[in-house]
């Protein structure tokens, strides 16, 4: 908490409107209340877009109704499936119909209030599931949620993904040059393929997220003037820069074919 401190004060008084996510290598709903005070707290000193990211399993109707209760912008819950074999197959350790009872009474009860944050389901592109999308979609776009289809990241080259585009066409890291990302002990990863922290640009009980943002400026104009010969050895094997892409399918929107055929 007195890192979250630190870092919420330092972002409201330089940029308060920073989207600011809680989803970094881990699960925010382990400790729900730690979450909801934490949250209270980034409102109170002026943080205009706070956000969550979680696989729901946790989600239980009390954590949603303290979450509605917050000012939270968006809440991401990440669900890969619509059949339950397929959901229990990726998403390890989860129940299909425990995730999809607790994001349903979630859209319920925001709409009972009349007021809340963006609700978004997320499906992550693969193999097999994908010929589950059209029902999935259909499903959660009725309850009145937002649906999130976007592509598999490699983390920094440690899987391999699908996804054909010719090096030649090699764009900046969208990941690299407009996040940065926080381990809970403070430690700032290089980007967010850096799972392990093994390439810190620092630490946040140490120096202040500007100073780090800056530290990272090399790296990310390496990437904004294309000179990817000079990115550091992982870089060679991620092709998560390849996953930036995404289509956000909306309830109150009608043209759900088209944005789908534009992000394929």
């Amino acid at each position: 908490m007195p890192l979250w401190q630190k870092c919420a004060d330092e972002i409201a008084e330089v940029a308060p409107a920073t989207n600011v996510w809680f989803s970094f290598c881990g699960e925010p709903l382990l400790m729900p209340d730690r979450l909801i005070e934490m949250l209270k707290y980034g409102a109170q000193v002026g943080l205009r877009s706070l956000n969550l990211n979680t696989n729901g399993m946790r989600l239980t109707n009390e954590v949603a109704r303290k979450l509605l209760d917050t000012s939270l912008s968006t809440i991401v819950i990440g669900i890969d499936g619509f059949e339950k074999d397929t959901y229990e197959k990726y998403r390890f350790l989860g129940n299909r119909d425990t995730v999809y009872s607790n994001v349903q009474f979630l859209l319920e009860e925001r709409k009972r209030r009349g007021t809340g944050p963006e609700i978004m389901v997320q499906f992550i592109e693969m193999d097999d599931n994908v010929k589950e999308f059209e029902d999935y979609a259909k499903h959660w776009l009725g309850l009145g949620a937002t649906v999130k289809l976007r592509r598999q990241l490699s983390w920094g080259g440690k899987f391999e993904t699908a996804i054909e585009i010719a090096e030649e066409k090699r764009i900046a890291c969208p990941w690299a040059i407009t996040m940065m990302h926080l381990f809970w002990d403070g430690r700032v990863p290089r980007c967010p393929g850096d799972t392990e922290g093994d390439e810190a640009a620092g630490n946040a009980w140490d120096d202040s997220l500007v100073d780090l943002w800056a530290n990272l400026h090399n790296y990310r104009q390496l990437h904004l003037d294309h000179n990817f010969d000079d990115l550091p050895e992982r870089c060679t094997a991620c092709t998560d820069w390849k996953t930036g892409a995404s289509v956000k399918l909306r309830p109150d929107r009608a043209d759900h074919l088209k944005r789908l055929q534009s992000y394929r």
